[in-house]
């Protein structure tokens, strides 16, 4: 079973590297707009490392100082780096030495400043979620840039040249190359970006069909391929769906689109249409597929639990989402929405294990509503366990369930002494006390009959 001990371990060797000192705006952002969202134990790693970077006599420190230190063991810790790394606070680099085993290099990133994580509506949202209403607005407030009242002022304010007078150009030029080298040294990378697979577009044949709509090439920068990218792999959109969505948001003049219109647009899209090259229905299957699944019945899966991969693989996570609130007579909710987009946009879970995650939450655990920090938590557990199938997911769950019910006949035993305690895994909250369900083929069955017809009246519609 996978571990923390697996990715790290006490005696391990690392060094800390920032590019820049951290800055006074930094640490506010810190303190006040991260903090909430990564936690105390994150916070208190990222002064740690921060101690170790302005250490004057070491530059390398052992992990087991650091556990010392602040007083946590290396589960903790690990979690507590990898909430740094998902906020872009930290780069983690690894070698193999041949004389100190594992070693690390831990590279941290300066917080973006307060104005540029209210801009981000992602970072926002996150905040909005974890501190709620009325903590939101007060940051919004206290972080807000100042407007003076400018009435009945003229700004009277002197320019560069009218105080310096112009510039010596042939002294410029003769330093030109040396300024040039010194500006590329201070050249550092913008906070981590969201990394999404941008092979999922087949980007030449959606510049050709936005050009049929007059829709401007410049508007296709890194930002927003990579915004288009995270809305096909969120809700299943190809390219024509992506450009008819993108026509509604553009401008006649000049081809611009606005992009919180197009963000508004996609959101209140009713209906998510299949990725393309998708399979036309889900009971075709090529020859690999059926070898798959021939497979996987040899191994003990169940005719419900193979329909179950067969939906879960052929539909995009918002319109899984959707198929399953419908049978509930529930609805989506805008919490939900930025849930599944955050999970989609930062988790490396394929969507076909995202959607198996919904469906034991909603179904199996009978929960009406995805709360966000229940929801990664379980994700965090399955991308440590490295499951990347359905099939994967709902073995491990099974075997989770299994040992869950198998701990109450080892309380019973009270003649027997107390052992001495031994690390196993921690079993997520949502397989205890396990429902009938999961053994139940009958209802699983009815389930996803349910979930294959909606999906199939909503292709219908479509």
């Amino acid at each position: 079973m996978y571990s923390a001990w697996d990715e790290v371990q006490p005696n391990h060797i690392y060094q800390v590297t920032k590019s820049f000192p951290l800055t006074e705006e930094g640490d506010n952002g810190l303190m006040y707009l991260y903090q909430p969202i990564i936690g105390q134990k994150a916070l208190a790693l990222y002064y740690g490392f921060l101690g170790d970077k302005d250490d004057l006599f070491e530059n390398e420190f052992a992990h087991i100082d650091m556990l010392d230190a602040l007083n946590m063991g290396l589960p903790d810790f690990l979690e507590a780096r990898k909430q740094l790394e998902g906020m872009g606070l930290l780069s983690v680099f690894a070698k193999a030495d041949s004389e100190f085993g594992k070693m690390f290099l831990y590279r941290l990133e300066e917080p973006i400043h307060p104005q540029a994580f209210f801009q981000d509506e992602t970072y926002s949202f996150l905040l909005l979620n974890t501190v709620g209403e009325r903590k939101f607005r007060q940051m919004v407030r206290r972080f807000q840039p100042e407007k003076p009242d400018l009435t009945g002022y003229q700004e009277i304010t002197r320019g560069f040249r009218e105080v310096y007078g112009a510039l010596d150009e042939q002294r410029f030029s003769r330093n030109a190359q040396q300024l040039e080298k010194i500006s590329r040294n201070y050249q550092v990378s913008d906070y981590n970006q969201l990394q999404l697979d941008e092979q999922q577009i087949d980007w030449d044949f959606l510049f050709e069909l936005a050009q049929r709509k007059f829709i401007a090439k410049e508007n296709f920068d890194e930002k927003f391929k990579q915004q288009l990218t995270l809305y096909a792999n969120l809700f299943g959109f190809d390219e024509m769906k992506l450009v008819e969505l993108m026509t509604e948001a553009v401008s006649l003049v000049d081809g611009m689109i606005d992009q919180k219109a197009l963000d508004k647009t996609i959101r209140q899209q009713k209906t998510v249409k299949k990725k393309k090259n998708q399979q036309p229905t889900l009971d075709e299957q090529d020859d690999d597929e059926v070898r798959r699944f021939n497979t996987l019945r040899q191994t003990g899966f169940s005719e419900n639990d193979i329909q179950l991969i067969k939906i879960a693989q052929n539909t995009a996570p918002m319109d899984f989402l959707q198929a399953i609130k419908n049978e509930k007579h529930n609805y989506v909710t805008d919490q939900e929405t930025w849930t599944m987009k955050t999970l989609v946009e930062r988790s490396p879970l394929p969507n076909s294990v995202i959607n198996v995650l919904v469906h034991y939450v909603l179904v199996i655990k009978k929960n009406s509503f995805l709360q966000a920090n229940f929801i990664n938590q379980i994700a965090t557990n399955w991308s440590e366990l490295e499951i990347i199938s359905p099939e994967q997911a709902i073995k491990h769950v099974r075997s989770l369930v299994k040992e869950a019910k198998n701990k109450p006949n080892k309380k019973t035993n009270s003649t027997s002494k107390k052992s001495q305690p031994v690390r196993k895994e921690t079993l997520p909250d949502w397989v205890d006390n396990p429902t009938e369900e999961v053994e139940d083929p009958e209802v699983q069955e009815e389930i996803n009959q349910k979930l294959q017809d909606y999906l199939k009246r909503k292709e219908g519609e479509n």
